[in-house]
């Protein structure tokens, strides 16, 4: 009997012992690599997963082997695998690929050497990669075919050197410019081409190519158009449309483009059932009255992207900041009708936890937080996030504005970074410029919008021509003593010649301003000034003569503004208006006693095409003389000139005496009609075409007929100095003694 158990014992201890044995030499006790001289070992080990004391496995070996491929770095790489007594040791044998020792690009005329080379792969004294060389390669084909060179050949030659270095050579055949055609589409029964190519950015070659760039082939280009007229159709109800990839054909001689659009229309779709799932705020009626869509109505899928984003908007501002909104769809074929179903998750609630000012060198920050329309511990809103992030773009302080989400450690709190950029605040400039008016203009001043960075305003402008001088020193203080209400005061002199007089203006105002809204205002001005009509001419008017003389000024203005635009120094949306009612004389004094109202409402409209906007603009005015007294002429409507009727002089929209002097009208009428486009994004600069009517008048008779009309053009450049315009005027129906055009140029805001 213990014969037997010592066998058995003896069986056992030889067979652990055995085991272990070959688990240790299932082992890797060793990773060495060997051949590489300019790649650092660590790239090696970094690429691959097995460790050692890792237990050997060939398939995971292989796959590192493939991952050391795939660096690049390397031409060839090879496994060898020893056994020793602690193990296996494995050695990666790699072989270098070589190092680009030169880059040279031949064959290039049209194209410069410097655009060539930004669209290189690789650089000089890096390791030789065959698929950088051939994505290089597809690179300078689509630089070429960008502008219009499509069938250009691009080669590459590698040259090997004597010490293991490789010389790389692009050799270019350039063809001829090559210009689209033809644009062609094929199953669009519903819509004709030319409805469709509006949508596209690649154009037929025209008349005006040389203008527009239009006929350049750009396969990158292409492709979103094809989605553009997909999106297009989509919102027009063809729930199912398909357009296939474009087919380009270049003609024999090389010269010409040919492009085919093949569409499948299909059916036209409705809005079927409109459902709500998951966490859902309220009534599913409440939240349905809410959307754009409607049963029954076409399905456009751009409306049904502006529901998904109203949706997060709505619990957004409602704290949920990382709701998720999931549309679903489910077309119904037979119905021809598309059941819309908004799957909800609001997620946790979150408020703001602490909110950072970041980039605000000058400004202070009590001056960007006052801007804003939420605060630390507030419930988060997507909307108060919004109207912030416009306010503080509209103080014109800064050139970039952004509002970046941070997570905090707490789940339901978040960090709002208010990342500023700010903008050159002061200007200092003196100059000489010409004007059809003014002839001869001397020009100076200073400002600072941001004084001290305290948000404070300080303005000193003078203007020295041969027909009018204007000196104005003006203050603004936009949160009196840190109460949300504007101060401002203001000093000037202002001198005019006219024909057969000239009149002086001296004075100054104060004015108070207290926003009732994020968007209206209210707002109340007291002027004071003295006025004086001197060196009349005999052959003045009697109406001219009857003004001459001292007169002193008192009255107080009362207005109502509202204000939406997006960008005070770039517009491209929103509106403006403005309600004024001023008295002067009476109880307040003076020698000029007249009520005068004026009203004034604008509207920025985006285009839907070349980035460019539309702005529509009215103006009515009236002024009535009380007490017996006479009305100055200085106080008057003059109307033409750039910031009235463009294509006519100073007043000259307006009444005239005997003498032909525009002597201003009681009343007004204006209407502006612009498109404004880009010229040159970068530099800010536009263009505008331009369209006004309307005219002074004193017969209640002016308000429906008379009317004056101009037009023309103009460029408008958001510069250093701040906002230029220089607009050519064309009087569309001159009378005697009238120009048919006028140039005017104004530096200060746009709207």
């Amino acid at each position: 009997m213990m014969v037997r158990v010592f066998c058995l014992a003896f069986v056992f201890l030889s067979s652990s012992a055995t085991f272990s044995f070959a688990s240790e030499m299932d082992r890797i006790v060793k990773i060495e690599v060997i051949g590489n001289e300019r790649v650092d070992r660590g790239v090696v080990l970094n690429a691959i997963k097995t460790r050692e004391n890792d237990v050997y496995d060939l398939e995971r070996l292989r796959e590192d082997m493939k991952n050391i491929y795939r660096t690049g770095f390397f031409s060839d790489v090879q496994i060898d695998v020893k056994e020793t007594e602690k193990g296996k040791v494995v050695t990666f044998v790699v072989i270098e690929r070589p190092v680009v020792k030169a880059i040279y690009i031949q064959g290039n005329k049209k194209v410069k050497t410097d655009e060539i080379k930004e669209k290189i792969k690789i650089k000089p004294n890096a390791v030789l990669n065959t698929e950088k060389v051939k994505e290089t390669v597809d690179e300078i084909k689509k630089l070429y075919a960008g502008k219009g060179y499509y069938a250009t050949k691009v080669e590459h030659e590698i040259v090997y050197g004597e010490a293991y270095d490789v010389t790389l050579n692009f050799k270019i055949e350039e063809a001829k410019k090559a210009y689209v055609r033809k644009i062609e589409f094929r199953g669009n029964h519903s819509f004709k081409a030319a409805e469709l190519k509006k949508y596209m950015k690649v154009k037929e070659k025209g008349m005006f190519s040389w203008f527009t760039g239009s006929g350049i082939m750009d396969e990158d280009v292409l492709e979103e158009d094809r989605k553009n007229i997909e999106a297009f159709y989509m919102d027009r109800g063809y729930a199912k449309v398909r357009t296939g990839v474009p087919e380009i054909m270049l003609s024999n001689d090389g010269k010409t483009i040919s492009i085919v659009m093949q569409i499948d229309e299909g059916p036209v779709y409705k809005v079927g059932k409109i459902d709500f799932s998951g966490d859902i705020l309220g009534s599913p009626d409440a939240l349905r009255n809410s959307l754009s869509l409607r049963s029954g109505d076409l399905f456009r899928g751009s409306i049904f992207q502006k529901d998904v984003l109203k949706l997060m908007d709505f619990y957004q501002d409602r704290g949920y900041a990382f709701c998720d909104v999931i549309p679903l769809t489910s077309i119904n074929d037979e119905e021809k009708t598309v059941d819309v179903k908004f799957d909800i998750r609001k997620n946790q609630e979150v408020y703001f936890n602490r909110i950072n000012i970041v980039g605000n060198i000058k400004t202070k920050d009590k001056v960007v937080r006052r801007e804003l329309k939420f605060a630390e511990g507030d419930r988060f809103s997507a909307t108060k996030l919004s109207e912030s992030k416009r306010k503080l773009r509209n103080t014109t302080y800064f050139k970039e504005v952004d509002m970046k989400i941070q997570r905090t450690e707490k789940p339901d709190r978040v960090n709002v970074d208010v990342v500023l950029e700010e903008r050159p605040t002061g200007t200092l400039s003196m100059g000489v410029g010409y004007s059809t008016a003014e002839k001869i203009i001397v020009s100076g001043s200073i400002s600072q919008d941001n004084l001290f960075g305290t948000g404070r305003k300080v303005y000193l402008d003078a203007s020295l021509g041969s027909v009018s001088s204007d000196f104005r020193l003006t203050a603004v203080d936009p949160y009196f003593l840190d109460y949300n209400l504007s101060t401002g005061i203001s000093l000037s002199n202002y001198r005019r010649i006219m024909d057969t007089y000239n009149y002086k203006i001296t004075g100054g105002s104060l004015s108070l301003n207290r926003p009732l809204t994020d968007y209206v205002s209210l707002g109340l001005r007291y002027r004071y000034e003295r006025n004086n009509v001197y060196d009349v001419e005999e052959t003045a008017s009697r109406y001219i003569k009857e003004q001459k003389g001292k007169r002193t000024t008192s009255g107080v203005t009362l207005s109502l503004a509202k204000n939406t635009i997006d960008d005070v120094l770039n517009p491209t949306q929103g509106d403006f208006g403005n309600l004024s009612v001023e008295n002067a004389g009476g109880i307040l004094g003076g020698n000029v006693y007249f009520v005068r109202s004026i009203a004034y409402y604008g509207r920025y409209i985006k285009a839907g095409f070349w980035d460019s906007t539309f702005m529509l603009k009215g103006t009515i005015g009236a002024i009535w003389p009380y007490g017996g007294r006479k009305l100055p002429v200085y106080e008057k409507f003059f109307v033409g000139g750039i910031n009235t009727i463009r294509g006519f002089k100073y007043g000259e929209a307006g009444p005239k005496d005997e003498e032909d002097e525009v002597i201003g009208g009681k009343n007004q009428v204006i209407f502006n009609a612009e498109w404004i486009f880009p010229i040159f994004k970068p530099a800010g600069l536009k263009g505008v075409l331009f369209f006004d009517c309307g005219h002074g008048f004193d017969d209640a008779e002016g308000f429906i007929k008379n009317y004056r009309f101009g037009s023309g053009f103009g460029i408008r450049w958001l510069s250093p100095l701040g906002p230029i315009r220089l607009e050519l005027g064309f009087n569309l129906s001159p009378r005697k003694g009238e120009k048919r055009s006028v140039f005017d140029f104004m530096i200060g805001t746009f709207y």
